[in-house]
Order: C-alpha cells, then structure tokens, then sequence
C-alpha cells in the first residue's frame, strides 16, 4: 500500500533508511561529475489542510471496503473545535478540512495522501520529463532515485535542467490542486549538487531560495564528508548544554552515574547510528563525560579515581556498565550489515547492492576501494568481519549458503572440519543447493559432492565421517536460508548483545549484586563500588598522588591509613562491624580486603533480614566515611556511641523506604534485628 519510497510510520521502515538512500544518491552524483539538484520541499501545515475528498477518494481506489471508507468519513468529519478565550473554552466548531495531529489514524492517512505526491513524480519520471539521481547499476539493476518522502520531509532529485525544474514546478502545483496541501516555496530549498552554473535561475523558477551542501535531512547531515569533524559539532554543543544546566545541581557521583548512563549517554546515539565517529570526537565527548562523572566541569578539576576503560567495562566485571562510543558507535552500525542480508526487498539495500554490488549468496555488499566522498557505506561496510564471527547459517533452500566456506552446520566451516575433502573438492565455492540432488521419483534430496580424485584406503574413515555428520544437516525445506544471531536464543540481531560481544573478555570476577543489588542510595553503592576496587583517596592513595601526608589513620592514630585499614581493620571499624554482627547474631571473622568481605557476604536469614543483612555492610563503610572526613575536614570528633546511631539510623532509614521492616521507630528496628 505504501511504497518503498516512504519511510515513515511504516513496520520495517526506519527514519535512517532516507537519510542513507540521499548520501548514496549523492555521493554517486557527485563522482560522476554530473550536475545535479536536490529541491527541500516545506509543506505548510501539513496535517491541517488535508482535502476530505481527496482521501476518501484514495481509500476508494486503494481497495479500503465501504465501512472502513465510512467510518473513515466519520472519524475525520465530526471532530469539533473550541478556543480558549481567557483561559476558559467558549463554544465548539466543526471543521471542513485537515486531520487531527495525536490521532493514531492521522499518520496513515497523511501517508495515503503523500502518495499522491509521491505517484506524480514517479509517473513524471517514467515519462522522461525529470531524471532522478543514479545510485547504481551493478547486476543489471539500475536503481534511480527521483525523490525520498518521510512524512511531510520530502526531498527531490534531478538534473540540473531549467525544463526539470519546471515539471516539478508543475507536479507541486497539480498536488495542491488535489490535496488541499501547500508547499511554502519561500521556505524550500534548492541546493546545487556538484557544479551547477545557473543556479540562482533554476532556484526563480521554483521561487525558491538557494542552499548549500552539507545541510541537515531528518536531522542529520547530508552531503558531509566522511569523518568531518564539523558533522559532529551539534553532538558535542548538545551535551555541553545539557552539562551546563547540570552545574548549579548538587550531585553525588551517584546521581551523576545515573544521569550520564540515561541522559549524556544516550544524546549522540541518532548520529552513531549511521555515521562512524572519528576518535578525536569521541575521546572529546568521553572527556566530557568522565569530567563531569568525577565533577570536575570548567576549570575546576577533580582526580579521576579510576579508569575510563574500567568503568566502561560490564556490571558484573567491576565496571559500571558505561558504554564505549567507539564500540557501541561499531555495535550500532552493525545493524545495517544484518540487515542487509536479511532485507532483501527493501529500497535502501536494493540501492546499496547496485552501487556497490553483492557477494556471498547476498549476505554482504562488495568491498569499496574508492574514496568515501560523502557516502556512508564503505564505513559501515568495514565492521562485517567482526559481525560474521558472531553469525551461524540456517539451511533452507541452501542457495545463499556456501557449502564449504559458511558455518551453517555447527559454529566451524567444513572446510575447517574436514581440510583434505575440502582440498579435494571440484568446487570450494558451492552453494548448498548446487551440492544436492533430487531424484525424478522422490521430492527427497540428497547429498551429490563431487572431487577431482579418488581417495586412498586410509583416506576413506575420513570420508565416511564426513558424509555420517552430514546426514544429520541434510536440509529439507523450501524455505529461505536465514542468518542466525549466536549471542541470543531468539537467533535475532540486537544492539545490546552485539555491543557485549565486542567488548574484550574478561576473567575478573567482581561482588557486583552486593553492591549494586540492594535497596541502597546511589551515592553510598558508588562509594562502596570504589572502595571495593581499593580507589577511595585514603592517605596511601593521596600519596601516590603525589601528596606529603602523614598518613596515620585518624580514627585510631594507631596505623597507616588504607582503604582495608580504615573499613575493616581500625580500632573503631572493628568495633563497629562487631555491633552488627552481635545485632544480627553472627559470628564472622573480618577478612583482609573489602573486596574479599562482599565476596563473603552470603544470605543466611529470611526474605526480609536478609535484604536488611545485604544493605549492612554498605551502611557500615559510608558511616566510617563519614566520621573520618569530619575528623579530618570538620576538626570534629564524635564518640563511638554516635557513630552506632549514624549507622543504625541509615540502615533504618533505608529498610523503611523499601518496607523492610515495619518498625515505626529507630530502638524499635533495632530490638526487631536482636530478636529475629
């Protein structure tokens, strides 16, 4: 119903496709050295001014039955107006023409009525009168593309001829004709594409005004080089933005985690999308990031307490789950690759395979040798090594699938498998499909491989393994050979385990559920998360910073202060661990290293204790925090009996706001604890 030249609001259809399908069309434009135009067409209040008639008159043609056609006329005709008039509703009007914007149906019948648009200047086209833009013509199959519509985005294309002009002069004024809808040519564009020498006429015949390339489609750039740095620049102003709204906020490192993983994170994903981010633009953009995580912004700086890579790495590693640009810049990209060999009818491969070819039964475009100009392909293109290591073959037909050389029947090639058949074989670049034979008799297929020699005597127990494990992946089915996806069950591509897939593995096991699994403050799981990788500034840290400190630990003055010494090992921590282990009615014997005590800190009790147990050893470390940084920063020293009540406090304050315990009181939850 909707044709491959519309993108919008469609299943399968992306925002990105047009804006893909235009780069290519150019860049193929702008190295044949062919003059060209690409008209921005800005439609006037696109929903408002739709023609009733006109659309019932399509849903009519298109084959829509009389009741849909009728409740159509329905929905659209009896909507009523009001207008605010001192902040109250006076009176209701109908209406005479338009669709509403926020009714589920208005998109599909916008798109009905841009097909009108879209119809005229493909039969225009079809005549001869306008020329659109030759992406390719690989394989026999040219592909031109005259205009892309997404919504009420339309974009033509053509040569630079005063007569084509024209015609879509023409086009534009039969659509409003029909539809009602107008197009504001004073807010249109006409951009040159290459060298264009009468371009001011061409742009008068339009009544349009002049633009230039690079300009912005969908939101994105559209004509830049590859990797221009300037492409990037909206990105980087973007965040800056969103960084310096954040300044006056007071936030832990916590609350900054949690906003630089929902919000700062996810401002550059549109573009990493589709274009390949230069390193120079993404160690900027992580500088921001990490500057503002350890909240240092402007001149103000702040010591990074670990890496950037390890707080990039997953969750359950020790990291904290931060995504790497480049690499998720990589997994993102690797969806147009999938989806190249499984989109087969799609308008934006079938422009890729012209302008670039295909291979392997389909599954991949042709490499590019040719410089990158302003397409987008050949960037994309270079990441599907990494992507077929993670990609095993379904047998269907098997004419897509190549017998030797692709892993459809476990996750090694035969031509692994079994080398010296492979050797031997007539053809190492057969299909499945042109291996196997059907008797006349029977619809049941066999195994047909041929070799340019026979085998030895002691060559033979290799073949008859060869043909036994075949037997078992003998496919029988009609169907089309499909990619399967090994990191999900489902078989199908996802971002998300593409993107844990090309992070480097890893052995490091790491406490992560202790620390991040419980009910507990964001602020005081980033402390403990820290402490726990030994980063937090104790005087031993300070000193490797290049600090000249004393560096005994002010709490018993007794030691040299560590992370280890002042969490679990100082008089006054050991005291403290001591009350909670008497509390919950424990015996323990405290280990070296913080990391080694989460490790160790397994569920013994019931549902309920055992959330208040997980959320103690967290609300132990952040009180001797506390206390020690006021020793230190306040001059202010608290006796242990109030360092028992902080903690008590904090640990029944978490437990109620997560209904761990129905105590109304602080003695209450603490007798509650002695007595379960």
């Amino acid at each position: 119903m909707v044709p491959t030249y519309q993108n919008a609001f469609v299943g399968g259809r992306q925002t990105l496709d047009s804006v893909l399908i235009a780069n290519e069309c150019l860049d193929s434009r702008l190295k044949s050295s062919i003059p060209g135009i690409l008209c921005k067409l800005d439609i006037e209040k696109a929903y408002d001014h739709v023609n009733w008639n006109c659309l019932l008159y399509l849903l009519e043609r298109m084959g829509f039955g009389y009741r849909w056609c009728h409740w159509m006329k329905t929905c659209i005709s009896t909507v009523q107006f009001s207008v605010l008039v001192n902040g109250a509703p006076e009176g209701f009007f109908g209406s005479s023409r338009g669709l509403r914007q926020g009714d589920s149906l208005s998109p599909l019948l916008f798109l009905l009525i841009m097909e009108v648009l879209s119809r005229l200047l493909q039969k225009t086209e079809e005549e001869g009168l306008i020329r659109g833009f030759q992406a390719g013509m690989l394989g026999g199959n040219e592909v031109r593309i005259s205009h892309l519509l997404f919504a009420d985005d339309t974009i033509v294309l053509c040569d630079a001829a005063p007569e084509q002009v024209f015609h879509i002069r023409k086009v534009l004024s039969c659509f409003e004709a029909i539809t009602g809808l107008h197009v504001n040519l004073a807010k249109s564009e006409m951009v040159p594409v290459g060298v264009v020498d009468s371009m001011q006429p061409l742009a008068d015949l339009l009544c349009c005004r002049v633009g230039v390339l690079p300009m912005l489609y969908l939101g994105m750039p559209l004509g830049a080089q590859y990797k221009a740095l300037n492409v990037w620049n909206s990105v980087l102003e973007k965040i800056e933005r969103r960084l310096a709204s954040w300044q006056t906020l007071y936030l832990s490192k916590g609350g900054r985690l949690t906003l630089l993983k929902s919000t700062l994170a996810s401002l550059p994903t549109y573009f990493l999308s589709l274009f390949t981010i230069p390193v120079s633009v993404a160690r900027r953009i992580e500088k921001l990031q990490r500057n503002f995580l350890w909240g240092g912004m402007g001149d103000i700086q702040k010591y990074h307490l670990v890496s950037w890579d390890q707080i990039c790495s997953p969750i359950p590693y020790g990291g904290l789950g931060v995504k790497n640009l480049i690499l998720f810049n990589k997994a993102l990209l690797g969806k147009w690759l999938w989806r190249f060999g499984a989109e087969e009818s799609h308008l934006w491969r079938r422009v890729i395979a012209a302008k670039y070819g295909e291979e392997w039964g389909g599954w991949q475009s042709k490499p590019y040798r040719g410089s990158h100009g302003c397409g987008l392909w050949k960037g994309i293109s270079g990441g599907w090594g990494t992507l077929l290591e993670q990609i095993t073959f379904s047998a269907g037909r098997g004419d897509r699938i190549r017998f030797w050389l692709d892993k459809w029947c476990g996750d090694t090639p035969l031509k692994d498998l079994f080398p010296l058949l492979f050797l031997c074989s007539t053809n190492r670049e057969a299909s499945i499909e042109s291996v196997m034979a059907r008797s006349d008799r029977s619809s049941v297929r066999t195994w047909n491989i041929s070799f340019f020699r026979d085998f030895n005597d002691w060559e033979l127990p290799v073949v008859m393994s060869f043909f036994t494990f075949l037997q078992s992946f003998l496919p029988n089915s009609e169907r089309r050979d499909t990619m399967v996806w090994k990191p999900r069950k489902s078989g199908e591509f996802d971002v998300c385990s593409y993107y844990h897939a090309l992070q480097a593995p890893t052995r490091m096991h790491f406490p992560w559920k202790i620390i991040w699994g419980v009910k507990a403050p964001r602020r005081i799981s980033f402390f403990t998360w820290t402490a726990a990788r030994g980063k937090i500034l104790t005087c031993d840290n300070l000193m490797r910073r290049g600090h000249v400190l004393a560096g005994w630990c002010c709490m018993c003055k007794n030691q040299w202060e560590t992370g280890d010494h002042l969490l679990l090992h100082c008089e006054i921590a050991s005291a403290l661990w001591s009350y909670v282990f008497t509390m919950f009615g424990v015996q323990w014997v405290l280990p070296a290293k913080v990391l080694d005590l989460l490790f160790g800190w397994h569920n013994w009790f019931g549902r309920r204790s055992s959330a208040i147990w997980n959320l103690a050893p967290l609300c132990v470390m952040w009180s001797l925090w506390q206390e020690r940084n006021r020793r230190i920063f306040e001059d202010l020293e608290k006796p242990f009996s109030h360092i028992q009540e902080q903690f008590s406090g904090l640990l029944f304050d978490c437990s109620r706001s997560w209904g761990f315990t129905e105590a109304s009181s602080l003695p209450d939850f603490v007798v509650s604890l002695i007595v379960d």
